[in-house]
């Protein structure tokens, strides 16, 4: 070793650099000028991977680039830490590759293992490597010092700077040219911030299974024989949310404990672990996923005064649990310390009358296993047969202590053994079919087990050896976030019969499919082919579901039972080709696998309804649902609570997984996301249908004012037609409404309040549907009423207006001003034509009595003079014509029951109700006749006379006010000049 690399080291100059800059380093054969220019202040360098570090960042990784380290960030950015060579023996990474210390990613002969065999992430803890006083790199030796361990020295030179690899980071030290060593230590995860269930987990309510051993069990096993005692272990694994989702979750011990802050004695979880379960994503640990797999501890007898002592940890006395939190510290500084919140409970319950030999096989889909690999027999295909309710379907995984296998040879020779390389490893936990021969095979083996109760047996299974794993890679193809907007599908159009007469919403993913299957494309299609032929439309349907598996659904009960529950009901699925035509229902199976390889996209549909319990689960729609959970009751409820209903949740995001099976295995599949919003479909629409009895506008605060123009009734009410005021409720064609309405009708109510007369049929405040209007087209018969007095009609606000989509989702709608209004009144026209304006008067002539003095002045008007439409626009008139009435002038105002006054007295004069001011001041100058004002005969006009004293050239300003059948008065004003022409001078009146 060179002796001078130890000053040579010493000069080595630390520079650290963000990501874009390069500072190169000089040779320390440089010019010592030189060299001192480029040194940079340690405490610098070292405050700036503090800073790092103190805001939250975590190294992702550290890696050796040329002579320095380049560390990078979580944030992607990165440090560079360069260093001047020394020889060529420089090392400046240590990690541990394969159990030995590695120096610079080079596996070396020093073993980092414990005495008793740890691990290399175990051994580090606590004897990191380090660097002798003369520059070399040191490692803990546990054969040393007659077992008890020492560090040595070993070949390999420290850099100038280096970084040495920890359980939960890096130690970063560098030297500055006086040889003083300063370190930095850098984690390589985020800090914990919380811990919550994670999102598959459907409850936090825990069973402690735990056997009670009075005495030793005989068990010739690789655990040896069970230690009188106790055994208790959690009934799964607990899975959890770490946040932020950087966080290493191998950096924390984690324990269950109560409000005191004290741990649980008697339960022990193992260290956490990235989940990778089927449900989840298949980047858990990416996603901030862990699981704490269960543990069984051995609790000696000696230490529990009596049962009763474990038991009264979990619960009171009264059988009420007491709840837990999940406690995590942290590995390399327990003073930081992270809780969930006090959420879990722990059941503990005694197995000790569980039976080993009442475990009964069950299909699975882990069938298959691959030649020339180690397995582990499936627990979970396992379950309890017999005994209490409670028992029934427990995994003998939940119970068991431990197992040996052996290869069952009364089912296969020496020579079949032999030629299939069938082995059981040593400890007796897995087997192993090593040679080729095996593959589309069967094996036998015994499983002998026992239990946490010292329970134990013996039993026999079998499984098939294949040439390769089917690898479920189960690949995102999309997302659909669409509102629910679903369409009544007929038996005739339906492609199977789960969707007749459904409400029915349906989306398509356009993908790739041999992209995403890849490699297991011809797999994927083989399986489809063996699937889907010989079954009909609905076997076919049936089984593109089988293998499905839907996950979330926050914060509803996203139990796998719920789950499960949901898909059954209300989820169905087909493929379809580039033009949207199926590539599996109504295909023959000599086409299927032309078919399926046509395939261009996944089309989902959503049925909406409500699942109900009427002798048995059905799909209707009878009964709406209430958010958040979309329950009947509105409560959380289980799958299974025949006294309540569910529908498909909205506003929750699901993920969904397809995959088809081959053999008893399951094949690689996709898997899709998708969020139901509430439905903007409703068929009923707040328009008028276009019989001209309804009119929608909208008040200054936007709320929505309906305006009846009704009938007259013999009491002083008016009667109006609500068909005409809903599009949707009933269809009208052909001039006519049909009879009956239209079932969205009934999923649309309102409350009215308590009202004078009648409103859909109610006096007082009740809640009523738009299919209770009245279906009649005879006004007496129609069931909305208002009074009306001097003109004055009734008005309500109706409320808590709703709309319930498909009679399922609950869509609140806005409140409806509802006026009861006049024709007349809220005329659209009302006004002179080109005569009669304040430019252009009428002309009231003079009338001279036969001694020529004058007498008075004289005009008339008529329907000519006039253009008068009523509130949709159609025209009426105010006089009669010669040949007709006025009542026959129009037909869409109805004159005894909506239309003028008749009355053709004074002050109605045919319902005119005349008045005449003059220089802005009311006044009797002019008097009023009608043509021919007898009841049966025609008034085709009105004659005005003005006293002579009001001079000439006087400008009048008269008002028609013209008045109907409910008092309702729409003013028409028109001006007129007195002149002194006589009348008959000219033909103008």
């Amino acid at each position: 070793m060179n002796k001078k690399f130890l000053s040579a080291v010493l000069f080595g100059a630390l520079m650290v650099t963000s990501t874009g800059t390069f500072v190169s380093c000089k040779d320390y054969d440089d010019d010592i000028d030189q060299i001192n220019k480029e040194l940079t202040d340690i405490k610098s360098a070292i405050s700036e991977l503090q800073t790092k570090v103190g805001a939250g960042k975590f190294v992702t990784n550290i890696a050796k680039e040329g002579d320095g380290i380049k560390i990078t960030w979580n944030d992607n950015t990165t440090n560079t830490i360069e260093t001047i060579k020394g020889d060529k023996g420089d090392k400046t990474l240590v990690t541990i590759v394969d159990g030995y210390w590695a120096f610079d990613g080079v596996k070396s002969d020093y073993p980092a293992k414990g005495d008793k065999g740890e691990d290399g992430a175990a051994a580090a803890a606590g004897h990191d490597a380090k660097i002798s006083e003369d520059g070399y790199w040191m490692v803990w030796d546990a054969t040393q010092n007659n077992g008890t361990g020492a560090y040595v020295k070993t070949e390999y030179i420290a850099g100038g700077a280096t970084a040495v690899a920890g359980k939960n980071g890096w130690t970063i030290i560098v030297r500055d040219k006086d040889g003083k060593e300063q370190s930095i230590y850098v984690p390589n995860s985020a800090d914990l911030v919380s811990i919550a269930p994670a999102l598959g987990e459907s409850t936090c309510d825990f069973t402690i299974y735990y056997g009670l051993l009075t005495s030793e069990v005989e068990w010739t096993g690789a655990k040896g024989k069970m230690a009188k005692g106790m055994y208790p272990t959690l009934d799964r694994d607990v899975q959890m949310m770490l946040n932020p989702t950087g966080v290493d979750g191998t950096a924390y011990k984690f324990e269950f404990k109560g409000s005191d802050d004290k741990a649980l004695w008697g339960l022990t979880l193992k260290d956490a672990e990235p989940y990778d379960g089927e449900k989840m994503t298949r980047a858990a640990s990416a996603s901030g996923v862990w699981t704490l797999p269960r543990d069984i501890e051995y609790v000696k007898t000696e230490e529990l005064n009596e049962r009763a002592d474990y038991v009264t940890q979990f619960k009171k006395n009264d059988g009420q649990y007491y709840a837990f939190a999940l406690s995590a510290t942290s590995v390399d500084d327990p003073s930081k310390v992270i809780k969930s919140q006090y959420i879990y409970t722990l059941k503990p319950l005694n197995v000790g009358n569980i039976q080993a030999d009442k475990f009964s096989y069950v299909n699975t889909d882990k069938y298959n296993y691959v030649w020339n690999k180690d397995h582990k027999p499936n627990f979970d295909a396992y379950t309890y047969q017999q005994g209490a309710t409670e028992w029934l379907g427990l995994s003998l995984s939940q119970v068991i202590y431990d197992y040996k296998l052996e290869i069952d040879k009364t089912r296969m020779t020496d020579v079949t053994i032999n030629k299939y390389g069938l082995q059981i490893s040593e400890d007796g936990y897995t087997f192993n079919a090593t040679k080729e021969a095996a593959v589309d095979n069967v094996v036998y083996l015994k499983l002998s087990y026992i239990l946490v109760n010292g329970s134990q047996t013996t039993t026999t299974f079998s499984v098939r050896i294949v040439s390769k794993d089917i690898v479920d890679v189960n690949s995102n193809i999309g997302s659909i976030n669409e509102k629910f907007n679903a369409s009544l599908v007929s038996a005739a159009k339906a492609p199977f019969t789960a969707l007749a007469n459904k409400y029915v919403f349906s989306k398509s993913i356009s993908f790739d499919l041999a992209e995403k299957l890849g490699s297991n494309y011809d797999e994927w299609v083989d399986a489809m082919y063996n699937g889907l032929r010989g079954n009909s439309n609905d076997g076919k349907a049936n089984f593109l579901k089988n293998a499905s598996i839907m996950t979330g659904g926050d914060p509803i009960n996203n139990s796998a039972a719920y789950n499960e529950a949901l898909m059954d009901n209300f989820i169905y699925f087909d493929y379809v080709d580039a033009d949207g035509k199926s590539c599996v229902y109504d295909i023959a199976d000599d086409k299927l696998i032309a078919s399926v390889k046509n395939i261009k996209a996944l089309k989902v549909y959503f049925i909406a309804g409500t699942a109900l319990y009427q002798n048995g689960w059905t799909i209707a729609n009878t009964t709406p649902v209430k958010a958040p959970y979309y329950t009947v009751s509105g409560r959380q409820s289980n799958a299974w609570n025949i006294n309540d209903g569910y529908a498909l949740p909205l506003d929750n995001a699901f993920r969904v997984q397809l995959a088809v099976a081959k053999e008893e295995q399951s094949v690689a599949g996709f898997d899709f996301t998708f969020q139901l919003t509430m439905p903007d479909n409703c068929p009923i629409k707040r328009k008028s249908v276009g019989n001209q009895t309804t009119a929608w506008s909208a008040n200054e605060d936007g709320v929505d004012v309906l305006k009846v123009y009704g009938e007259k009734l013999d009491r002083e009410a008016m009667a109006a037609d609500l068909r005409d005021a809903f599009v949707g409720v009933y269809n009208f064609q052909n001039g006519a409404y049909n009879d009956d309405a239209n079932i969205e009708g009934q999923w649309y109510e309102l409350t009215v309040p308590t009202n004078h007369y009648m409103i859909i049929g109610k006096s007082n405040e009740d809640i009523v549907t738009l299919a209770q209007i009245s279906p009649s087209s005879v006004y007496t018969q129609w069931n909305t009423r208002g009074f009306y007095v001097n003109g004055h009609l009734d008005e309500y606000t109706l409320t808590n207006v709703k709309y319930h989509h498909f009679n399922v989702y609950t869509e609140k709608q806005g409140d409806i001003i509802l006026k009861f209004a006049s024709k007349v009144a809220d005329s659209q026209k009302a006004q002179v034509k080109s005569a009669g304006t304040t430019a252009n008067p009428f002309v009231a002539k003079a009338v001279y009595n036969a001694d020529k003095t004058l007498n008075h002045y004289e005009f008339s008007v008529s329907n000519g003079n006039f253009t008068m439409t009523d509130a949709f626009d159609n025209a009426y008139s105010l006089f009669d014509e010669a040949n007709k009435l006025r009542a026959n002038l129009h037909v869409k105002l109805l004159e005894d029951r909506q239309g003028i006054v008749i009355d053709k007295n004074a002050p109605s004069y045919y319902g005119l109700y005349p008045s005449a001011m003059v220089d802005g001041v009311a006044t009797n100058l002019v008097t009023y006749a009608l043509d021919k004002a007898g009841d049966a005969d025609k008034t085709v006009k009105m004659v005005m006379s003005i006293d002579k004293t009001a001079g000439v050239d006087k400008v009048f300003e008269i008002t028609y006010n013209v008045t109907d059948v409910f008092g309702c008065v729409k003013p028409v004003k028109f001006y007129v000049r007195t002149v002194n022409d006589a009348i008959g001078n000219d033909d103008e009146e």
